[in-house]
């Protein structure tokens, strides 16, 4: 994992994802650390989960393998029924988003931030920009899946909807439902990006 200090004043544009990203995005994800991929990946897989965390921790840096992180990338780029947004810059992708759609007017809401952007603003504007795709796709709520310790992305929904529903921990995992309706404005209105998808920090 790199530790050079992020250029804080170099441009930041966010855009879809496309079928040309695998590259960028692999190489976001071998420069995070085992903590950040822990956070992120901790629930995809509701069989065999610490199985499937193992395999995309030892596996990070690996990209030859087809892995859980294979299937992860190549759905993020190729399938078409869902949004992710990747955040660049100078050709790097800093963070990616996703809204899944899981049933009815439902879908699953995924944020990862590499380890050098955490606590600069990303997670707040991903936030923002998908709260905004959410009630533009008419979606009734979202859900998000969190580890115990996940003490950052729980801050994070708290901020934007201090009506979300925290269920019981199940397995070290905290189930969390959030009502597009009840996202606050006045948390979305604080991150912008203008017409050419910069970031103005």
């Amino acid at each position: 994992m790199t530790t050079t200090p992020p250029p804080l004043l170099a441009p930041i544009y966010l855009r879809r994802s496309t079928p040309n990203d695998g590259p960028a995005l692999h190489a976001m994800l071998a420069r995070c650390t085992t903590d950040t991929l822990r956070a992120r990946f901790l629930a995809t897989a509701t069989v065999g989960r610490d199985g499937e965390l193992a395999e995309l921790v030892e596996l990070v840096g690996d990209m030859s393998s087809a892995t859980a992180l294979e299937v992860y990338v190549d759905t993020v780029v190729r399938d078409g029924d869902h949004a992710t947004v990747l955040a660049w810059q100078d050709g790097r992708v800093l963070a990616a988003g996703s809204l899944l759609p899981t049933a009815g007017a439902t879908a699953e809401v995924a944020l990862l931030v590499e380890d050098l952007w955490q606590d600069k603003g990303l997670g707040g504007l991903f936030a923002a920009m998908l709260a905004e795709v959410a009630t533009v796709g008419g979606l009734d709520y979202l859900v998000a899946y969190l580890g115990t310790g996940n003490v950052r992305a729980r801050a994070l929904i708290r901020r934007f909807c201090p009506d979300a529903r925290f269920l019981a921990p199940q397995d070290g995992v905290i189930d969390v439902v959030i009502p597009v309706a009840a996202i606050s404005t006045a948390a979305c209105e604080q991150h912008r990006i203008d017409s050419t998808g910069r970031w103005s920090q």
